[in-house]
């Protein structure tokens, strides 16, 4: 009856019934003044309600307030009922359920809502996510929860990324550690450096990503993690890295590294982008020992640049990377302004050959 209320209503004054809320229960003797006020402070979802009429309810023997919102209710954001001094309000929206929904289904389709903020998304978006044609008339009743499940499926399956097992990807190279070593296995600090570009590439969850790692180890690399997933089954890859550098890396601290890291200059007659790309392993291994955080690596890099590059260099100028520090930009974006920068530079240069200038003695003198 409320529902079929709310929608004549919002009918009759023509204004779309899922932007609107009734609120029913409102005693007779009560200031119409204050509902408005009460309803905004109740919760912040209703803070923005406007209040477009009341009406009285001879069955209930109270009056019923319809409100309206700037954008479609989300039903699970409007509380099922307000507190007031005298007793409580009862809310009504068009996603309302005619009948007390179990409590495993609201928890579904609280974690959905929750699912679909993330994204940017409602429930009032799921028809167009499922591609069905918004022209079709809306039911006059709530979709139920199993309808919703099989809906949020369907989502999914368009927004999800497909499972890692199913999509294919390049093995990475083999590596034992051991004195002898196995066919097609190199050294370690190629491997490593090889195996990290790797890992930080794949878009899949750390879990899979440890996976990938462990079935490409052989004799003492592999009881190496399989030692440090003893203490820690969910161990990181990071951590996994950094177990294999210690026990087959250089044997340097970080003291060391960061040393070496702040030492290196650009060479001459070496490219920027070759000083940068050579300057990054360092700073990797720098990471790995613990000598630069995470946090602080685009930092670090950047005015690490900034001291290495030959001085008064046209790309430092150019790209303004003294002024940048404040605000470094990652290693991917930095490498591609500074190729493109020297590709400007070298056309600029071949430009510049090509151009022959005559002079012609016109005159009678020498």
């Amino acid at each position: 009856m409320a529902l079929h209320l709310l929608e004549d209503w919002c009918k009759g004054m023509n204004i779309n019934p899922r932007n609107c809320i009734l609120v029913t229960g409102v005693p007779e003797a009560f200031d119409e003044g204050a509902i408005e006020p009460i309803l905004r402070v109740s919760t912040e979802y209703l803070s923005k309600c406007k209040m477009r009429g009341r009406m009285f309810v001879r069955e209930e023997g109270a009056f019923a307030v319809l409100c309206e919102l700037p954008s479609a209710v989300e039903p699970l954001q409007v509380p099922s009922t307000i507190a007031v001094e005298d007793g409580e309000w009862t809310v009504i929206t068009t996603g309302s359920q005619p009948s007390p929904v179990p409590a495993s289904d609201v928890a579904f389709l609280k974690k959905m809502s929750a699912f679909l903020g993330k994204e940017g998304k409602t429930l009032a978006d799921m028809p167009g996510l499922l591609g069905l044609d918004p022209g079709v008339p809306q039911r006059e009743s709530a979709p139920s929860p199993d309808e919703w499940v099989k809906a949020l499926g369907q989502a999914l399956e368009k927004v999800m990324p497909p499972h890692p097992e199913s999509s294919p990807y390049r093995k990475l190279r083999l590596f034992s550690g051991g004195p002898t070593p196995i066919p097609g296995e190199e050294a370690f600090e190629p491997w490593l450096e090889h195996t990290t570009e790797m890992l930080q590439e794949w878009a899949v969850p750390d879990a899979e990503k440890r996976r990938r790692l462990v079935e490409c180890l052989r004799g003492p690399a592999l009881d190496v993690i399989r030692t440090l997933k003893l203490s820690n089954p969910g161990v990181k890859v990071k951590d996994c890295l950094e177990a294999l550098d210690h026990a087959f890396g250089r044997t340097e601290g970080p003291d060391d590294v960061y040393c070496k890291f702040l030492n290196a200059r650009q060479q001459k007659g070496e490219k920027v982008s070759a000083y940068i790309q050579r300057l990054e392993k360092l700073l990797q291994r720098a990471i790995m020992r613990g000598a630069v955080a995470v946090g602080q690596m685009d930092r670090t890099r950047l005015a690490q640049i900034v001291r290495g590059i030959q001085y008064q260099n046209p790309i430092l100028l150019h790209l303004r990377l003294r002024e940048r520090q404040d605000n470094p930009p990652s290693y991917s974006q930095l490498i591609k302004e500074v190729r493109e920068e020297e590709e400007r530079q070298a056309a600029g240069e071949v430009w510049e050959e090509e151009v022959t200038i005559l002079i012609a003695n016109e005159t009678r003198r020498d």
